[in-house]
């Protein structure tokens, strides 16, 4: 399994920052997809609007999926 990148590490640190300030947040480090193959990234569950607001001020990109609502930052070269 490939590793995490740094971008990755930064976003749990500013979750758990966030999270501090507003109400939990439920997320998995990791999913499975519909073939059942475990997939790296960050999917949140549940969070406060006011912790999207802050992860796309920060660049970070949000997908809505059927597995929850998956945050990355786009690598740009």
């Amino acid at each position: 399994m490939e590793k995490y990148k740094e971008s990755d590490v930064e976003l749990m640190s500013l979750l758990l920052k966030l999270q501090e300030g507003t109400s939990p947040i439920r997320m998995s480090i990791g999913f499975t997809d519909n073939d059942r193959i475990v997939r790296q990234g960050i999917v949140l569950y549940q969070a406060a609007p006011k912790v999207i607001e802050t992860l796309i001020e920060h660049g970070y990109t949000c997908d809505l999926t059927e597995h929850g609502m998956r945050v990355y930052k786009l690598d740009v070269r």
